[in-house]
């Protein structure tokens, strides 16, 4: 149980929840934990279309028996062997193919079964396996809570295979799957999709649960526990009901049942915005496992027994939608899950409190620093599921698209991504297609510079007024790319909001230069302020750095944040010049985005100023060596300083 304050209290972790499933699932994987189940060219001549799990699970000697049945259609090629991808350690006692016993061999990850007969295109093929073992792994669990043991699996990424044999592959989801467990009586197994059935044969109960929505292998699940149940109800977009039913320790019902209320409306927003939930026939809900944070199983999210924060929530719920409906095709891709996941989180905040909070969630996922998007190594656990990249830049690539294609085209980009890969798996370049599709634009230079590139624009600005037509204003827009550890960006919409003596005006301008000018025109006779991107709809750091009377030369800076020494330890000095008397914003941030320290929060006056940080963080604890951030604010003028702090 967590404290009730302190790094690890319920009101810190329903704060950081979206980490907390970045790190459960990035786990203390070793190269020695990690066993990848390659797909076969053997694999790629059939599709299964069911499994069915017959397993026997005994929590006192940690032992798991089973049969599971694999029916498949042949797609090419005569077939006369099947290959399963099963863990090594697990023991196979027996197999059938067609109702007949057959011989099989194992090399590795692999099961290769012989088949009773050749099989060509278009037949069904059925092969049993018949195993035993302990599959204590990552990704299988025997723990205990309460005295009580409390069994799991977590698959993602690549560890069905250790506790059933499958294939084990995102591009193969099967149309169905059943799943019959036998428990001690005293247990209660939650599971995907519907319970058919729930039979006491004393010393033992069986559970029977069936997933008629195609499901890929990492999503197939089991949490097993005395659990206390209860439902709630999900009003449906064609009139009827769907039970939303939770599986919990008995010792947390009562924060459950606080905690998981908000599900109904959140379901309702959310269908609104993607789409009837994907699994109305079946369920949805939660069961209590023991990992910090979730995991998104089909109709069946496995969460923490002390994480009810409306992020963890939302995130779980969301991946629904992508990540279970659309599965990315590989891990290679696992933004288009974890990313889309992430930015639901703020998309509920919006559907719940409105678009200022819809922004303010998605400033609290802001990440500068280096990497690909892309994980160009899907071998590592730690890669794949990099809070930075695969959660928090990614939500930001989602977010920038929707301000790109405008609510319209996104909205029916997303309802196309649906139609033409829901229930099935997708990667980049589909995804990018289907939103080109929609909206009519060249997304090529987007995807690649956010996906498969690093870092992010540094804009810096400078502006004139122009004489206009009578009523109007001129204005004269310079806007330079400043970055030096990447290339220019290609941005299709950069907002600018224009200021006058009439009112408020937003405009857009596409900008892909290190250079760019732009004559635009506005209502009013004097311009008193211009901003670029007020609303933070691009991931970049922006600077006025001009002053308005230099606009095609080279722009003066009026201020200027430096520091000395650089690098430094164990103080440095951050260094500007004002021109005026201006309220001063002066803080420190990690290269994760996250504030350090506010070393000014008021007006200064006119001239220079030194500040002086001693590498300590808001509370007073020294920080690590690395990479920081001074950022100055002065009236409406941004400047940043790259800071070293040294051993």
């Amino acid at each position: 149980t967590p404290p009730e304050h302190g790094p690890h209290s319920l009101q810190y972790l329903a704060g950081q929840s979206r980490w907390l499933e970045a790190e459960t699932k990035a786990r203390a994987f070793t190269k020695q934990d990690l066993v990848l189940a390659d797909p076969t060219p053997n694999m790629a001549l059939y599709d299964v279309t069911f499994y069915d799990i017959d397993i026997e699970l005994q929590p006192l000697v940690e032992q798991l028996l089973g049969t599971v049945t694999v029916v498949a259609d042949v797609l090419t090629e005569p077939l006369t062997e099947f290959d399963l991808h099963l863990r090594a350690n697990m023991t196979v006692d027996a197999v059938t193919a067609g109702g007949a016993a057959v011989g099989f061999t194992r090399e590795g990850e692999v099961l290769t079964v012989t088949l009773d007969r050749t099989y060509v295109t278009g037949e069904t093929v059925t092969v049993a396996v018949t195993y035993h073992g302990n599959p204590g792994s990552n990704y299988f669990g025997w723990d205990s809570y309460d005295g009580e043991p409390l069994i799991w699996s977590l698959s993602e990424p690549y560890g069905a295979h250790y506790w059933w044999p499958c294939k084990d592959v995102n591009t193969d989801k099967a149309d169905s799957v059943d799943l019959h467990i036998k428990v001690p009586e005293n247990l209660v197994v939650a599971s995907n999709g519907t319970l058919v059935s729930e039979e006491m044969q004393s010393p033992h109960r069986i559970f029977h649960w069936e997933e008629r929505y195609p499901i890929v292998t990492y999503l197939v699940s089991i949490a097993v526990h005395p659990y206390a149940r209860f439902s709630d109800w999900y009003d449906t977009q064609a009139g009827g009901t769907m039970e939303i039913q939770h599986f919990v320790v008995p010792s947390f019902l009562e924060q459950a049942e606080d905690g998981y209320a908000v599900l109904p409306a959140m379901l309702t927003a959310f269908a609104g915005g993607f789409g009837e939930y994907p699994f109305v026939d079946e369920k949805y809900g939660h069961a209590h496992f023991p990992w910090g944070g979730a995991m998104e199983h089909q109709t069946c999210t496995s969460i923490s027994y002390w994480a009810y924060g409306q992020w963890i929530i939302a995130h779980e719920l969301g991946h629904q939608w992508f990540g279970d409906m659309i599965t990315c095709s590989d891990f290679h891709h696992i933004w288009l899950n974890e990313g889309f996941a992430t930015w639901t989180e703020a998309y509920w905040f919006e559907q719940s409190q409105g678009m200022a909070a819809y922004h303010e969630e998605m400033n609290d996922a802001v990440y500068y620093g280096p990497g690909t998007i892309y994980v160009e190594d899907a071998t590592n656990v730690g890669d794949i599921f990099n809070g930075n990249l695969s959660y928090r830049k990614a939500s930001w690539v989602v977010h920038m698209l929707r301000n790109i294609m405008g609510e319209d085209d996104f909205f029916g980009g997303l309802a196309l991504y649906r139609e033409q890969y829901g229930h099935g798996s997708a990667d980049t370049e589909q995804f990018q297609a289907v939103m080109e599709e929609a909206s009519g634009l060249d997304l090529t230079d987007f995807f690649q510079q956010w996906i498969y590139g690093e870092y992010y624009p540094q804009y810096e600005y400078a502006w004139v007024q122009a004489a206009g037509e009578p009523g109007n204003v001129g204005l004269r827009l310079r806007l330079d790319q400043v970055q030096t550890n990447t290339g220019t960006f290609t941005m299709p919409v950069v907002d600018v909001r224009v200021t006058t003596d009439e009112g408020t005006y937003d405009l857009a301008v596409a900008n892909s230069g290190r250079l760019e000018i732009y004559n635009l025109t506005v209502p009013g006779s004097v311009i008193t302020t211009v901003q670029i991107d007020p609303d933070d709809w691009i991931l970049k750091e922006v600077a006025f750095n001009g002053s308005t009377d230099v606009i095609d030369g080279v722009p003066t800076p009026l201020v200027q944040l430096t520091s000395y020494p650089n690098p430094f330890n164990p103080t440095t000095q951050l260094v500007f010049e004002l021109p005026r008397a201006l309220p001063v914003q002066l803080e420190i941030y990690d290269i994760a985005g996250h504030r350090v320290v506010t070393l000014l929060a008021e007006e200064r006056p006119a001239g220079r100023h030194e500040v002086t940080w001693d590498g300590r963080d808001r509370s007073g604890a020294q920080v690590p060596s690395g990479t920081y951030f001074g950022r100055l604010v002065a009236g409406d003028q941004t400047s940043t300083q790259k800071l070293m702090l040294l051993e």
